[in-house]
């Protein structure tokens, strides 16, 4: 660091600390990076690191407060928008997940589910593969310079120290939380019908023919059916989720 640049950030010092709010608060609830096996000073570091790279763009966006109780205010606003924007990210990885859970529900799943440290609770097998299915996706569509995009969008969108929760934040994010329950029907419809379907005709024979002992083989054949459709829909599951993704902000 050259004597230059050490006078700039001294001169916008206050501005550097809201621009690292702002990340740090996008860093510990994006995609990939709000997991519990993270070190938190790997996401301190790389919210250094993108704060590098944000503030030379945004510099001229923000006024930082002069007093250091307003600055702090500020701060925490900052922190909660980051972690917003991050949040609504990774509501599409939940919904696709959930999807992953009820079509392991309907395959006989269950009790193979594991503990995820990610989500905090126990999950199918079908579960944690929608949810890396939904991370890989994301990662292949470019999702982390998406998430630097929308950031420095955000400042256009949310100039610092002007956040407040109004009637239209609330709706947005009523409306981010709806299309993640909409992926999730869109993620599970076809596999979770068709298994329905299935275990209404199991049902049905086995009241037709009861000596076929159809309640002993309704599991492995509903465990076999699941598996099989969802390896004949990942192509839909890859375009849902490609979809999911291009309608989050600044994926489009």
């Amino acid at each position: 660091m050259t004597s230059s640049d050490a006078v700039w950030l001294l001169g916008h010092g206050g501005v550097v600390v809201l621009v690292l709010a702002r990340v740090l608060g996008l860093a510990w609830t994006a995609p990939s990076l709000a997991t519990s096996g993270l070190d938190w000073r790997f996401r301190v570091g790389l919210a250094v690191l993108l704060g590098g790279i944000v503030v030379p763009v945004v510099v001229g966006e923000i006024t930082a407060p002069a007093g250091w109780g307003d600055l702090g205010r500020v701060c925490l606003a900052e922190a909660a928008i980051g972690a917003a924007l991050g949040w609504s990210a990774a509501l599409i990885v939940a919904g696709a997940r959930q999807a992953g859970e009820i079509v392991g529900v309907q395959s006989g799943l269950s009790p193979a589910a594991l503990f995820d440290p990610d989500a905090g609770d126990e999950m199918t097998p079908l579960g944690h593969l929608y949810g890396m299915l939904a991370l890989a996706t994301f990662l292949a569509l470019d999702g982390p310079v998406v998430l630097v995009k929308a950031l420095i969008e955000s400042y256009q969108v949310v100039p610092a120290g002007t956040a407040s929760l109004s009637i239209e934040t609330v709706n947005q994010a009523f409306g981010r939380v709806g299309q993640a329950l909409a992926l999730t029907l869109r993620a599970a419809a076809p596999p979770a019908l068709a298994l329905c379907l299935a275990g209404m005709a199991l049902g049905l024979l086995g009241r037709a023919a009861p000596s076929l002992q159809l309640v002993t083989l309704s599991l492995p054949i509903r465990s076999a059916l699941g598996l099989l459709l969802v390896g004949l829909g990942l192509l839909t599951l890859i375009s849902t989720l490609s979809m999911a993704w291009g309608t989050w902000p600044g994926g489009g």
